[in-house]
């Protein structure tokens, strides 16, 4: 959920350019290391909107258990829009997410040690609080995955720091590829968290989303292949068949996820950045709090209304869909408008605080 991912102040303003990093005299394509980082950087307004673009597939995957939808519908089949959800919504958003807080981790360590004469202590701090925060979450909401992120984030990436910054990123890719697929064969969920972990942890360290932003046409060759890879899959399987093996979900959810961050990152380098980033960068700068305040949100609509069946012919999940389309643009307004005059979400102030002490949300 990190989305405290910069080496200035959050309130810091951004530019004007598709990632918002102009005005550094840094070298994109070269990596951060131990002694080569990054100072002074604004935020990447990419980012950020992918975060909140993965907030609204996630709110999407959760409101069905919390009222408690069916699967089948009165015939017995799946539930079409249920199916259509498991499909295209399930395991889709969840792992951008994943990716994006390795990818906030590595930006982070790069500034690490400029913050605190104790980096690693000041992010496990940062971790545990973390963890409380999902442990009181879970109890709102069972599937919840801050407390999972928290437990990855202490076991896997903070012992990773400690690997020679020469070898650094080489490990952490490798090693990310290699658990990635281990949980993709096991049936994805929670078990793919390590290895998105690693990845992102190596592409924040190396800035490779900054380079790679300044390479389209590369881009555009991987999305293509991850869409190619994905149309293929849904060509040789059924829908049936894709839930009775689950690692063919699990791979088709990576390959579609990434095929999407590839699409939002182009996008970013079009006029359609003028959309997407009011839209979905401030959901994404105050994703812990947008995160947790969704689950509020639907919990409410719950106490209102907790037999959403009665309201459509698809056994509520029409109206959850509806539902949560309207606590994203009740989010949407509230973050902008937050983000305007106070420049930080509640829930990521407390957090930054944890972690750097007030020295450190001053500097």
């Amino acid at each position: 959920m990190s989305s405290d991912t910069s080496d200035q102040p959050s309130s810091a303003p951004t530019s004007a350019v598709t990632d918002a990093d102009a005005g550094t005299a840094i070298d994109v394509g070269a990596p951060a290391t131990a002694t080569h980082r990054p100072a002074g950087r604004a935020r990447i307004a990419t980012l950020d909107v992918l975060r909140g673009l993965a907030l609204c597939g996630i709110m999407i995957v959760n409101l069905p258990p919390i009222f408690g939808l069916g699967a089948l519908d009165e015939s017995g089949a799946v539930e079409s829009i249920r199916a259509v959800e498991q499909d295209f919504v399930q395991n889709r958003f969840f792992p951008i997410f994943s990716i994006l807080f390795g990818v906030g981790f590595g930006i982070m360590w790069n500034s690490a040690t400029a913050r605190s004469p104790r980096p690693r202590l000041a992010l496990l701090r940062r971790f545990l609080f973390l963890g409380l925060l999902g442990a009181g979450h879970m109890v709102l909401q069972p599937g919840e995955a801050l407390l999972p992120y928290a437990i990855a984030a202490i076991v896997i990436l903070l012992p990773s720091t400690w690997i020679p910054a020469r070898a650094l990123a080489v490990s952490t890719s490798v090693g990310g590829a290699l658990l990635l697929a281990a949980g993709v064969w096991s049936g994805g969920g929670l078990v793919i968290i390590p290895g998105l972990f690693l990845l992102g942890f190596s592409i924040g360290y190396t800035d490779m989303v900054r380079s790679a932003l300044r390479h389209p046409v590369r881009l555009a060759l991987i999305g293509a292949l991850s869409a190619s890879i994905s149309v293929l899959g849904f060509l040789l399987t059924d829908f049936y068949t894709r839930q009775l093996h689950l690692w063919i979900t699990a791979g088709l959810g990576i390959t579609m996820a990434l095929g999407l961050v590839v699409i939002v990152m182009l996008l970013m380098l079009t006029p359609a950045e003028a959309l997407l980033r009011p839209l979905f960068a401030p959901l994404g700068r105050m994703a812990l709090s947008n995160y947790i305040g969704a689950t509020l949100l639907i919990l409410a609509v719950k106490a209102v209304e907790p037999d959403l069946a009665q309201f459509d012919d698809h056994g509520g999940y029409l109206a959850g869909v509806l539902v949560c389309v309207g606590i994203m643009v009740i989010q949407i307004l509230v973050s902008a408008l937050w983000l305007r005059f106070v420049g930080q979400g509640p829930l990521e102030k407390l957090w930054r605080l944890v972690t750097w002490g007030r020295e450190g949300v001053r500097a």
